[in-house]
């Protein structure tokens, strides 16, 4: 199957039409309630990088049948298949690990709440294990791919304090209502936010280092 294009243009459609409908279900498209502050949330940020990465990979695919037939490798664009692979598996491991249990939320195991959680995780790791080519990824990359958690803070940071953005209360918004997670909120936590920015990055960099050594393994096996 890895080397059958015809079957990649397939996953890769359906993929990416599962991003986006989990995206526009986050968004409120689809019960009218649409809110432009969810955009702000790593969880939306992150699934449509996802959905991009999906569209870019999805088109690829397409002019290699056009060029070279359904058979052959399909993989390409290996580093970037990995930074969004890892993105993503953060927002699913952050979000059961540490939003999930604090949550009252009564839409946990709906089935649009999975797919941007889990589903559309699930899918972009088994594209990359499926289809990247292993031995592509560079010592250096873990700390490359790092930068996404420390311009997510940046971000939350300078348009909470600016005051331009309000996530509201309830769900997993922090109590503050200025920064878009608990974990993140310079108003009750202070100074302690950089403990949990400090975990987060270190786990995020582990994680890489650890896509790292299985796409080196994979690589020395073939």
């Amino acid at each position: 199957m890895k080397n059958n294009r015809l079957f990649a243009l397939c996953f890769r459609s359906v993929a990416f039409l599962l991003c986006l409908a989990g995206i526009l279900d986050m968004l409120g498209v689809f019960s009218g309630t649409f809110s432009p502050v969810t955009l702000l949330y790593y969880t939306t940020e992150s699934n449509i990088l996802v959905m991009v990465v999906f569209g870019i990979l999805l088109v690829r695919t397409a002019l290699q049948i056009k060029r070279a037939g359904i058979h052959g490798r399909v993989s390409g664009l290996e580093r970037l298949s990995a930074v969004t692979a890892l993105a993503i598996t953060v927002t699913m491991l952050i979000f059961w690990g540490l939003l999930a249990p604090v949550s009252n939320a009564g839409f946990l195991f709906s089935y649009m709440n999975l797919q941007v959680h889990t589903f559309t995780p699930l899918l972009m790791l088994a594209d990359f294990f499926l289809f990247a080519e292993p031995g592509k990824l560079k010592l250096r990359d873990p700390w490359i791919f790092a930068a996404l958690p420390i311009w997510y803070l940046i971000q939350s940071s300078v348009l909470g304090f600016s005051g331009l953005v309000n996530y509201g209360a309830g769900g997993f918004s922090a109590p503050s209502a200025r920064f878009p997670y608990f974990f993140i909120d310079f108003d009750q936590l202070g100074a302690r936010v950089f403990i949990y920015v400090a975990v987060i990055t270190v786990f995020f960099i582990a994680l890489a280092y650890l896509f790292l050594w299985i796409d080196r393994r994979r690589a020395a096996r073939r």
